[in-house]
């Protein structure tokens, strides 16, 4: 392997104006050591020839104050190409590319041990890896999941975390691009609220379907981004530190969940007619749909609990309706909405008057007066 050299140069020219470079008399003292005060340092240093087999110009780099700097910064690069195994001349060329690349993006040279450790992971040097490519090889990789945690990953995958952060390399991912993202999500629950609260129908109507992400499901997205990151890190060593893991965010709680009291209810349903009669002015007296409505008045919690009685009324009125026998299993026995809905028939027993919504997680009786229809 090339060894590499160490020299001066300068600026000055001849009379006709080229530049001297090497050759000007005052780089030199009259013992011929190098002038301490005239030149630049520099070093050049042979590559290896480049894929193609032809024979590369040499690396020359200069600007450096002392002839130790020089030398540093030389002894860099070999140390940088000795990391290739000899046997492996492919691998030295990827590095003199990764090296000219690098130098030319950053002016520094790259980091040894990062290219020491995608030289032991098998990593090509010079194709660099993008935060969306990882994120798809870790759903490839992750098969052992149940298929609500599949389509979870999926959904933050891409909703939010390709549109926002796939274009960038893995290996280059901040904290503050992960903190930028929510920040915009942020923003558009903001044009979310606004655009509903607009008296132009249209501009309403733009927004529709779409409704404000919650702290809580920005966490869930969060924990996402940062499995994904882990699995980069610990399987195949992409990257050394994990962003998503020390992300500073608000804070989530669970609401506190409050009883449908009779004055909580009148005070609702207070809201509910103020709001839909403003609507209605608003809209040149148009009707104003009434699940919009409903949906938008503020509860006193999130969380809102019913009384034995609403839940009595809520069953009578749905008696008639195709679902009524779950919804009377729900109400009557606490099946989470995704049990009760996933139910299969295999896990029915009419005999014994028994469901099973998982093993060992839920065994519930079927209400004596409960119709199987």
């Amino acid at each position: 392997m090339a060894e590499g050299r160490t020299f001066k140069r300068c600026s000055c020219r001849n009379s006709d104006g080229k530049a001297l470079g090497q050759q000007c008399p005052k780089l030199r003292r009259a013992d011929g050591g190098w002038s301490y005060r005239h030149g630049i340092w520099n070093y050049q240093i042979e590559l290896p020839p480049g894929s193609d087999g032809k024979r590369r110009g040499p690396l020359r780099r200069g600007g450096f104050a002392t002839q130790d700097a020089a030398k540093a910064e030389l002894g860099q690069v070999r140390d940088l190409l000795a990391l290739a195994d000899p046997r492996e001349p492919a691998t030295r060329i990827q590095i003199a590319d990764l090296i000219k690349r690098t130098l030319a993006e950053t002016d520094t040279l790259p980091n040894a041990e990062t290219v020491r450790r995608k030289i032991k992971t098998g990593q090509h040097l010079t194709q660099e890896i993008t935060v969306e490519q990882w994120l798809t090889e870790f759903l490839n990789r992750k098969r052992k999941i149940e298929e609500t945690t599949r389509r979870s990953y999926e959904g933050h995958i891409r909703l939010y975390l390709t549109p926002y952060l796939g274009r960038l390399r893995l290996d280059q991912l901040k904290v503050s691009d992960i903190a930028l993202m929510f920040e915009q999500i942020e923003e558009f629950n903001d044009t979310i609220a606004e655009r509903r609260a607009d008296p132009d129908p249209q501009v309403r109507e733009s927004v529709k379907y779409r409704r404000p992400i919650s702290i809580a499901t920005m966490h869930r997205i969060r924990a996402t981004l940062r499995h994904a990151l882990n699995m980069a890190m610990r399987q195949d060593r992409l990257i050394d530190f994990n962003p998503a893991a020390v992300l500073e965010m608000a804070a989530y709680t669970r609401p506190k969940a409050l009883v449908w009291t009779e004055d909580r209810v009148r005070s609702w349903q207070t809201d509910y007619r103020a709001y839909r009669e403003t609507g209605k002015q608003r809209r040149g007296g148009r009707r104003v749909d009434p699940i919009d409505a409903y949906t938008s008045v503020p509860r006193p919690s999130p969380v809102m609990v019913w009384t034995p009685a609403h839940t009595r009324r809520f069953l009578q009125e749905a008696k008639a309706h195709r679902l009524f026998a779950l919804y009377q299993l729900i109400a009557l026995r606490g099946l989470r909405r995704g049990e009760a809905c996933g139910l299969r028939w295999k896990e029915v027993d009419l005999d014994s008057r028994t469901v099973w919504t998982a093993p060992g997680i839920l065994e519930a009786t079927i209400p004596a007066n409960l119709r199987m229809t």
